[in-house]
């Protein structure tokens, strides 16, 4: 398995050959964007302190609440920017990656060429190439942020207490356990899947590209029969897949994410017990809740 993570990363760097500064430029922004986002916390916690401490006064409090908002704007600039970045970066490769497919189809032998059926070709140069598109545009970008994030708020929860550090993590195991099901549900699913939409798309594209000579000959009855069993198929298949793994899926899902579920009694029991004070037991919560999306993000 880490030998196939290994080589599809390889093949997906191989990919961004002559856009890798643009790449490593996204990633850069998109992990000091997502670092800015800790900072109204940090802010909002120095205000609890203020309030505890009783020292609060208008200057204080206007000055906190300016930091915030100007690391607020600054975070959003800068995932504007990683994002701009990584979307023009992906769809230069995507436009090289699918003139290259073109010129390999045209030079290659005849025979070769209709080996393969015209959904098998459309599901190359399109529906494969597009799906290029999430990982460089968004997965290695926006994922470097999200898994910088949880690593940088979970050290920041050791440095308050240990137990608050596991704490957050108790839901993990429970969620890769629920993973593993639903992979080992879904068996020859994934295989399954790809014969099914390839035929499918086979059948839509004939049916298309045939519609006159169809019609000309009377036969529209039989081939829309052909057309609608297809994705009638389809759908059958994709909806009983989806069904026989949505509770472990969702339960996955659920889980990864929820760290307050661990975070928030600990803090609590700490703090009642005068371990932490009331300020850092709220900063361990909002710590919690900062990681609540970006875990979601990455799972999915």
């Amino acid at each position: 398995m880490e030998a196939k993570k290994k080589s599809w990363l390889g093949a997906l760097f191989a990919y961004a050959e002559g856009e890798k500064s643009r790449l490593v430029l996204s990633v850069v922004l998109s992990v000091l964007s997502v670092m800015l986002g800790l900072v109204p916390f940090y802010c909002m916690y120095r205000l609890i302190c203020l309030f505890v401490a009783g020292t609060a006064s208008a200057s204080g409090i206007l000055m906190w609440c300016l930091w915030a908002l100007a690391a607020y704007a600054v975070k959003i600039l800068l995932f504007t920017l990683s994002t701009g970045t990584s979307h023009a970066m992906a769809y230069t490769i995507l436009e090289g990656l699918r003139l290259r497919l073109a010129d390999r189809f045209l030079h290659a032998p005849l025979g070769n060429v209709e080996n393969h059926t015209i959904g098998e070709i459309k599901n190359m140069m399109v529906d494969k190439v597009e799906n290029l598109e999430p990982p460089l545009a968004h997965m290695i970008p926006e994922g470097a942020g999200h898994v910088v994030l949880p690593i940088v708020s979970i050290i920041a929860l050791a440095c308050i207490d240990w137990r608050l550090a596991l704490a957050s993590l108790v839901t993990f195991p429970l969620s890769i356990i629920c993973m593993g099901l639903t992979f080992k549900i879904s068996g020859k699913n994934f295989e399954k899947y790809d014969h099914s939409a390839n035929y499918m798309n086979s059948t839509i594209v004939e049916y298309i590209e045939g519609i006159e000579v169809i019609k000309a000959f009377g036969r529209a009855g039989v081939s829309y029969e052909k057309y609608a069993a297809a994705i009638n198929d389809f759908r059958v298949f994709v909806v009983k897949w989806l069904s026989s793994t949505f509770a472990t899926m969702k339960l996955s899902f659920a889980l990864f994410p929820s760290t307050l579920i661990g975070t928030l009694p600990v803090a609590l029991a700490l703090a009642d017990k005068g371990t932490i004070a009331a300020p850092e037991a709220a900063l361990a919560v909002m710590l919690s809740i900062s990681m609540v999306g970006f875990l979601a993000k990455l799972e999915v």
